[in-house]
């Protein structure tokens, strides 16, 4: 990777960290999300600053490209981000499930009272 690219990723990452410490202090984003997403900035920076990990990586595991590795990184990470999201939005449907279940329970005793 060329130092201009590896500059530009560690400027692009510096800028998108700043943003997600801005979203947490902002209450855009919730802290446990926040947290991940700096991780992988973080990660990204560290490979940008030291691409031979990614080199040492691939000869570890038996890779030919360093750069097959990034992307199967990149799908494990995004199918554990997937996962996860799709735990949130479970946890989210029984809870408006209940909700609009008591909501109905209340407007009923509300209506047989009058």
């Amino acid at each position: 990777m060329s130092l201009r690219i590896r500059l530009v990723v560690i400027v692009c990452m510096v800028f998108i960290f700043i943003y997600i410490i801005r979203s947490i202090s902002k209450k855009t984003i919730d802290y446990k999300y926040g947290l991940g997403w700096s991780v992988i900035s973080a990660i990204i920076t560290l490979f940008a600053i030291f691409p031979g990990i990614l080199e040492w990586i691939a000869k570890v595991t038996g890779v030919i490209a360093p750069v097959n590795v990034l992307f199967f990184l990149g799908f494990i990470l995004s199918l554990g981000i997937i996962f996860s999201l799709s735990k949130t939005v479970s946890k989210l449907q029984d809870k408006v499930n209940k909700l609009s279940q008591e909501l109905a329970i209340l407007r009923k005793d509300t209506h047989d009272k009058k």
